[in-house]
């Protein structure tokens, strides 16, 4: 039946997405953790020493310190209100329903009394209701997963929001030198 195989073809294609989502979700949580806690050690370590020394970051060091405390209080507040981890656990959750899903429909395709129109109306619902009950996969996760189409330019976008964690460990590097400057 070829309602039946659109189904299957559409939830297993669905599948995908919501896989490379859940992946997308938990390493932006994982990167975003490593990038907090690497900004919040440096900058404390730092702290102390220019309570030692209040000249080894320049001559505004405390201002600097101020604006990075800023900073790092205002992206583990975005992060936390972007809840990474819950959205990825559920998108983890819808994923692994949706797979069953096509797997159901995969099984009724091959089971010639299951090709009926009650079927596909029942998995359908089933479908409809697993896509009500989650929020959505991205173009880009879409994309990833499927690879159907020309690149969209929502792909380098993901990508770039994927990486700023990783950039902000810049942070941690620079405030080295000066304090292993200072000790030695």
């Amino acid at each position: 039946m070829e309602l039946l195989e659109l189904l299957e073809q559409r939830s297993y294609a669905t599948y995908k997405a919501r896989l490379r989502a859940s992946k997308r979700l938990m390493t932006r949580n994982n990167a975003w953790n490593a990038s907090l806690i690497a900004t919040a050690t440096s900058t404390t370590i730092a702290s102390v020493a220019l309570l030692a020394n209040d000249g080894i970051y320049g001559p505004n060091g405390d201002t600097l310190f101020v604006c990075l405390a800023v900073l790092s209080l205002t992206a583990s507040l975005v992060t936390s209100g972007l809840n990474y981890s819950g959205r990825s656990r559920d998108m983890f959750s819808n994923y692994r329903r949706i797979q069953r899903l096509s797997a159901e429909a995969e099984r009724a395709k091959r089971t010639p009394s299951m090709q009926n129109f009650a079927t596909v109306a029942e998995l359908n619902a089933k479908y409809d209701e697993l896509l009500d009950g989650s929020e959505n996969h991205t173009e880009a996760d879409y994309f990833h997963a499927n690879g159907e189409g020309s690149k969209p330019a929502s792909v380098r976008r993901e990508s770039l929001l994927s990486f700023f964690p990783y950039i902000s460990l810049i942070i941690p590097l620079l405030l080295l030198p000066p304090l292993l400057c200072w000790m030695f």
